[in-house]
């Protein structure tokens, strides 16, 4: 009996350290943490982070995430779901003693289901390569609907220069028909409005994923993200049915654009010849006990819903529609789905919702789009109000830009308005008259992207010789972390080309009547 106890001794023994040497050498760090406190990991957790072994052991699980909110948001996420399936999963990024954050995904599982005190297993994959082959992999898809939208762009361009060209042809022909004049005037004011959105959607591509946060009606953005789309596909019959009473969603317009052209995109490519596009939107609302396999907050949401009668997808290829380097297009074959949905999912999560798919081998596929609605309204600064009175002024304003059209139009608008307009082409030019006018000009208009001195630089130079002169910054861009760094520095506000004289009259007050800091 003593001899037998002694060789179950030392078979557990035995199989105690093979254990222990699996998982030292194991390619995945592992680790074990109990009330928020790291108790034991592996040689590879240490060698990911850059520590010697043993020197995190009973230290706070804080010490290896960049911020006390990410830490937070990441034990929340795995204790959820491990609460609801037994495991839990978050990608994250961790702290390196030295060096860049390491981009990881981590698994939890309770060591007890019955006992959360017990403790937690952690296995933390470094997804590094993967982040960078992602982000390849959304630029490549960015072109490819880039291609889409410029198609869509450039046929809504030469509708928009026919119908300038059309209005300004009949203008010509009687320009004493006072009624008449007003009213191509009118029009070709909302062509202007129309191609400044499509230079806007342009520029929204470009910012390479810079979020900008606004309330948004979502049918105007899928009609946009349709009309840009239809002339590229007129074998297609498309059906749209939006709801007349549709929430509104805090999202970045350039974002969900790309969204819908991807998704879009796909459909049409599902359908080799002919086919039904159809789109519908309508609020739904999530409840507690919502059934998806999935952690998302119960509440209201907007449903986008895109449907093709395509090819569709059996259910081995559903489960791997959002993986990022998955495509059901064949080597060579320029046909079926060429966009993956990991861009628009990425897009979709960072904006608090969820995307889930129906389909079906040869019956179509559905696409549906879920992003939280949101109670509030659209700023004042959405709303049009050119009809209000102009704000009106009689100060001194140095007016900088190196178009000649922009200072004709901009000289007059100042003129109009009662002001004393002083022009300058450049930055060179604008920092000579500034010196010489500095007591008179009450504000200076100034453009960000010219030769010869660039808008930033001619910005410092004159808060270098009148360090608290206003300063209202225009251009054909959207704002970057360089406009934003200016606003930071003492600008005093900004104006998005093109703009109407209502527009500029009210960023030329807004900035005057502002009280210095």
């Amino acid at each position: 009996m003593f001899m037998a106890g002694n060789r179950f001794n030392d078979a557990c023994e035995q199989s105690f350290q093979q254990m222990q040497a699996v998982l030292e050498v194991c390619p995945a760090g592992i680790g074990i943490v109990q009330n928020d406190l790291i108790i034991w990991a592996n040689d590879t957790f240490y060698a990911m982070l850059g520590y010697m072994p043993g020197t995190l052991t009973n230290k706070k699980t804080r010490e290896v995430f960049p911020t006390h909110k990410e830490c937070k948001r990441v034990a929340a996420l795995l204790a959820k779901g491990m609460d609801r399936f037994g495991s839990g999963m978050a990608e994250t990024r961790l702290s390196r003693k030295k060096g860049p954050p390491l981009d990881c995904r981590i698994r939890a599982s309770r060591l007890d289901k019955d006992d959360p005190t017990a403790g937690v297993v952690m296995v933390v994959t470094d997804i590094s390569d993967i982040k960078s082959l992602q982000i390849q992999l959304q630029q490549a898809q960015k072109m490819e609907a880039i291609g889409v939208l410029a198609g869509g762009i450039s046929h809504d361009f030469n509708n928009i220069l026919m119908g300038i060209q059309g209005h300004l042809s009949l203008m010509r022909i009687d320009l004493t028909a006072t009624e008449k004049v007003i009213s191509h005037i009118h029009q070709i004011t909302k062509l202007v409005e129309t191609a400044g959105e499509l230079t806007g959607r342009l520029l929204g591509f470009a910012r390479g994923g810079k979020y900008q946060i606004k309330v948004l009606e979502v049918n105007q953005v899928v009609k946009m993200a349709m009309n840009l789309f239809k002339p590229t596909r007129k074998d297609l019959t498309f059906h749209e049915s939006y709801a007349g009473d549709l929430d509104m969603v805090d999202a970045d317009q350039s974002q969900l654009e790309q969204v819908f052209l991807y998704i879009i995109g796909n459909a049409s490519q599902a359908m080799l010849d002919e086919g039904t596009l159809s789109v519908t939107t309508k609020n739904i609302t999530l409840p507690e006990d919502h059934g998806y396999p999935f952690a998302v907050k119960p509440g209201p949401y907007v449903e986008i819903c895109i449907q093709d009668t395509g090819v569709g997808m059996d259910m081995e290829t559903q489960k791997k529609i959002f993986d990022p380097f998955f495509s059901t297009r064949k080597n060579g074959n320029q046909n079926g789905r060429g966009l993956g949905l990991s861009t628009v999912y990425g897009i979709v999560k960072n904006h608090g919702g969820f995307i889930t798919v129906q389909s079906a081998l040869g019956e179509g596929t559905a696409v549906y789009v879920c992003l939280p609605a949101t109670s509030k309204a659209k700023s004042a600064s959405q709303v049009d109000s050119d009809t209000d009175a102009l704000p009106r002024g009689s100060e001194t304003i140095l007016l900088v830009d190196d178009q000649t059209e922009i200072i004709n139009v901009g000289k007059n608008f100042l003129s109009r308005l009662g002001y004393k307009p002083i022009t300058a082409r450049n930055g060179l030019e604008a920092v000579e008259i500034f010196r010489m006018y500095q007591d008179e000009i009450s504000l200076v208009i100034l453009d960000m992207a010219m030769p010869k001195m660039g808008g930033k630089k001619t910005f410092d130079l004159i808060r270098q010789i009148r360090k608290k002169i206003k300063i209202l910054v225009t251009m054909g861009q959207v704002v970057d972390d360089e406009m934003e760094a200016l606003l930071s520095q003492g600008c005093h506000g900004f104006i998005q080309k093109p703009f109407s004289m209502y527009e500029f009259s009210r960023a030329i007050r807004g900035v005057l009547d502002k009280r210095s800091g």
